[in-house]
Order: C-alpha cells, then structure tokens, then sequence
C-alpha cells in the first residue's frame, strides 16, 4: 500500500473520464464543416507543393516562389487546424474559418469571370456550403455549449 505523501502514482484509483469519451455528439453540419476544411486544406497543399516541383518560376524570381510557397502551405495548414478546431468544439474557430471560406469565394469569381467555370465552381461550391453550416442553428448552438466540468 502505498502511503498519501508517497510520489509513487497510484495507477488503481479511479480516475475521471478522458474528454474525448465525454465528447457530445456531433450534428452533422459540424462533420461536413471538418471535412470541407480538412479536404480544403489538404488539397491547398498537395497542389501548391506539385505545382513548385513540376514547374519553374515563370513571373517571380526564386525567393517570390518560395515564399509564395511557404504562404499557401500555411493557408492550407491553417484551413486543416481550423477543421479540427470546429470538429473539436472550438468556439473561437469559427470567425476565422468564416474568413478564410470569404477569401476562397472571392478567389472563386476570379476564376467564373476568367471563364474557368469548373474551377471557379470547385471553389464556390464548397465554400458557400461551408459558410452557411457555419451560420445554421444547430452548428451555433453546439459550439456556444460549455464544456462540462469535471
């Protein structure tokens, strides 16, 4: 037995349940937010480190490409983090995931107005589903709830 003031852990007492057993369930807007920002993201990477590699520098110099790089790879980065804060409940999260899915719809009419369609659709689409689950009742309602005390 082991005695109160002993640094010895006591690996037998019972211990609170972990929060990710205790996490409330999910409506589906939130699952559909997580994946949108998630698939966003991974995508805004994927693409911008394949079109560095397998192409040259045609408009700027090495360091501009690199740097224009290093930013989108961020965006992208920040995109997933922003996915898994909402998944995980965050209420901060959502304004700058608003912003962001703003930017990618006005990055979106450059393409339409450009007369990439698809491509300006592929942004579109998306982005607008994403701003309006983050603005539906049931994905407010469940980010503004209190984490239960332990």
């Amino acid at each position: 037995m082991a005695s109160d003031d002993s640094v010895q852990p006591d690996f037998n007492t019972p211990r609170p349940p972990r929060r990710f057993v205790q996490a409330r369930p999910r409506p589906l807007g939130v699952w559909v937010l997580f994946l949108i920002h998630f698939v966003q993201g991974l995508t805004v990477v994927f693409s911008t480190i394949a079109g560095a590699v397998a192409s040259p520098p045609q408009v700027l110099d090495t360091v501009g490409q690199i740097a224009l790089v290093v930013l989108y790879v961020l965006f992208g980065l920040v995109l997933v983090v922003l996915g898994f804060r909402i998944f995980l409940g965050a209420q901060g999260a959502r304004t700058p995931a608003m912003v962001l899915q703003l930017l990618i719809v006005v990055l979106s009419f450059s393409f339409l107005s450009g007369g990439a369609v698809p491509i300006g659709l592929a942004f579109l689409l998306p982005a607008a589903l994403s701003l309006m689950l983050l603005f539906i009742r049931p994905t407010q309602v469940w980010l503004s709830e209190a984490e239960p005390l332990d």
